[in-house]
């Protein structure tokens, strides 16, 4: 059995991590954290968001994942994201002022506001949120 796994994170925009081997991945499924080890079975679930972490040689690195799904196949986990974030660069007051802006919009109750859109806004905001607090 294969002593490691190996790390694909893909978003829109650009590839974050390309075949990073790595001992363990916790990841947000959508319907609760998820654990996965070497040996792992075929697996495709919803990302939820929240905090993506994975485990290398004794240290863990994380990152704010935005939804997508994601595949674990042979030792290898290719997550597809909506978005995401390095913990470390995450902007706390550029996330309080996301959060600020949608909140206003929603309470001016304009017919031009996307309500869904607004919501979701505010909880990627406090997704990250969360996960920069936990390297402060």
């Amino acid at each position: 059995m294969a002593k490691k796994l190996t790390l694909n994170l893909i978003t829109p925009e650009k590839q974050l991590i390309s075949n990073l081997e790595v001992d363990m991945v916790i990841l947000p499924a959508l319907l609760g954290e998820m654990g996965v080890l070497p040996g792992h079975v075929k697996t495709i679930v919803q990302l939820g968001m929240g905090s993506l972490r994975y485990k290398k040689d004794g240290k863990e690195e994380e990152f704010a994942v935005l939804g997508g799904f994601v595949e674990v196949l042979n030792n290898v986990v290719n997550v597809f994201a909506e978005g995401a974030d390095l913990a470390d660069e995450i902007d706390e007051e550029a996330e309080r002022q996301k959060i600020k802006a949608a909140k206003e919009s929603l309470s001016r109750k304009d017919a031009d506001i996307d309500f869904e859109l607004a919501e979701i806004e505010i909880k990627q905001a406090l997704a990250r949120m969360k996960v920069k607090k936990r390297h402060m």
